[in-house]
């Protein structure tokens, strides 16, 4: 045998129901990276496969996602599968691994905080994920030698927000949001994680659901810039309204907001990832966030909990899977640009950070 030649041998039937039915599968089933690496060094092609034999090929990660939540696929329609893309699509939109900012101060995190003490939570701008990552981490990552807690104002090591609100910036780490959970909490234990999306993308879900950032866009969406070129300032709200803060435009918004934390000196520990990892590599971000702060995972083999439900599950027919399908629908393609106006666009390409778009990788 030649080195590196792939060896296949026909398999019977009975052969296969055994095969599959022992929990010591071999490797080429349940590592499909190594399948494919394997598969492609005899220059076989993938894609053609992924015709012949539907969505378990075209759509690998997603099946086993579903399936290791005990979700029958076979409740998916043909045309719901039609309309997913392929992991190959998806590593074209948003590369073969996740990024994740901020890894260089885990380190510095774990020596000053005592492992009972440590607390990791979620931050953003609205519309960005924060309540996804949440619910990962809850499910997901724990610290093994921490004890449970014991009353409401004891942490398990992960909460829902920083102290200073999920949807402030590090300018407010000095204040506190009107919890009593938090008022205790010492805010040097704490690591954010902080999500970020893409501005264009971003800008159009912030009109469809603006919390309390106000401007006008109820006819127009973004709405950056007036006919005569002025561009149409906004602004923010911050501890129920008692503090403004007013930026140029929403794009402006976007840097500055998204700038305190990108900031390579922020002051203190922090981590950054991107809305679509937590959709698409939400085990590979969320193991790297929670060894980030020295805990682990939950379950180290491969029951991953995924979030599969749909944010507004109990609307009539909605199915248990639709959240995680329907995110890979909705977020598995390139966005429309078209869906901006035109002179929104040209200002935005001269206002958005390069520094930031670089760093997350985000499209022009």
């Amino acid at each position: 045998m030649r080195k590196n030649e792939l060896i296949t041998t026909p398999v019977t039937s009975k052969q296969k129901q055994k095969e599959y039915s022992n929990d010591d599968k071999p490797w080429w089933l349940h590592d499909k990276d190594r399948l494919v690496a394997a598969l492609e060094s005899q220059n076989i092609n993938i894609s053609e496969i992924s015709k012949q034999h539907g969505p378990k090929y075209q759509h690998g990660l997603l099946v086993a996602a579903l399936e290791s939540q005990n979700i029958n696929i076979s409740e998916i329609s043909e045309q719901t599968w039609s309309q997913v893309p392929t992991w190959t699509k998806i590593t074209e939109l948003y590369g073969s691994k996740p990024i994740v900012i901020g890894l260089d101060q885990c380190s510095t995190f774990r020596d000053a905080v005592p492992e009972n003490e440590r607390i990791i939570t979620p931050a953003g701008l609205f519309n960005t994920g924060t309540n996804l990552i949440a619910s990962l981490l809850e499910f997901n990552c724990h610290f093994p030698n921490r004890r449970p807690p014991k009353k409401r104002l004891e942490s398990n090591g992960v909460t829902w927000q920083t102290p200073w609100g999920k949807h402030s910036p590090p300018e407010f780490r000095n204040q506190t949001v009107d919890d009593p959970f938090f008022k205790t909490m010492n805010k040097d234990y704490v690591l954010p994680v902080v999500a970020i999306r893409e501005p264009y993308e971003w800008m159009i879900s912030t009109c469809h659901n603006n919390y309390v950032l106000r401007w006008p866009h109820r006819r127009r969406c973004p709405n950056l810039v007036h006919p005569n070129g002025t561009l149409i300032e906004v602004y923010n709200q911050y501890f129920h309204g008692d503090i403004r803060r007013y930026h140029k435009s929403l794009a402006h918004f976007w840097n500055d907001w998204n700038r305190q934390y990108t900031d390579p000196h922020p002051g203190f520990p922090r981590l950054m990832v991107r809305h679509k990892d937590l959709i698409f590599y939400p085990k590979e971000t969320i193991q790297m966030v929670c060894e980030c702060a020295g805990g682990e995972l939950i379950h180290k083999n491969n029951n991953f909990t995924y979030i599969i439900n749909a944010a507004k599950g109990n609307r009539k027919g909605a199915k248990p899977f639709d959240g995680l399908v329907g995110n890979w629908i909705k977020y598995g393609k390139e966005f429309d640009i078209s869906q901006i106006p035109r002179e929104d666009v040209e200002v935005a390409k001269n206002v958005l950070d390069e520094t930031i778009m670089e760093m997350f990788d985000f499209k022009w």
